[in-house]
């Protein structure tokens, strides 16, 4: 099956995922606490390719720092949404009082932790979100 941005959620064991900052250090420590519990299925250094990886891969879930060049965390939500809709959207972020956060979650992200988050705390997070989006999803007939 070809995988193609559509509105049903089918999420795959462990859930596919994708993680876009772009501090190199961080991705490696993202990679190391997570690849355990999802199969990490791309790592992005900025918004526009944190898209066409979501767009390439449809994965379960993306998770993306706030503040990244080309086009930053925002323009990646937009875009993931856009080319990748049943990928559930986690946001990373120093502040979180930060707007751009906010802007982000009317873009289209489930929820926001802060960096420094337990590893927990992270993964409950983004299999939380991925859930949501299933729920809000409609039901296939």
């Amino acid at each position: 099956m070809t995988p193609q941005a559509s509105s049903t959620i089918s999420v795959t064991n462990p859930p596919r995922l994708i993680i876009a900052d772009d501090d190199p250090v961080v991705r490696t420590m993202l990679v190391m606490l997570l690849e355990h519990e999802f199969e990490i299925v791309g790592l992005a250094c900025d918004g526009e390719q944190a898209v066409e990886l979501a767009r390439a891969s449809q994965p379960d879930a993306a998770l993306l720092d706030v503040q990244m060049p080309k086009g930053g965390g925002l323009g990646a939500v937009r875009g993931i949404v856009d080319v990748a809709p049943c990928t559930a959207i986690v946001v990373l972020s120093v502040d979180y009082h930060d707007a751009t956060v906010r802007q982000m979650i009317e873009a289209g992200a489930i929820t926001y932790r802060r960096k420094g988050s337990s590893p927990r705390l992270l993964m409950q997070s983004l299999t939380d979100s991925i859930d949501a989006l299933a729920a809000s999803q409609p039901a296939r007939s």
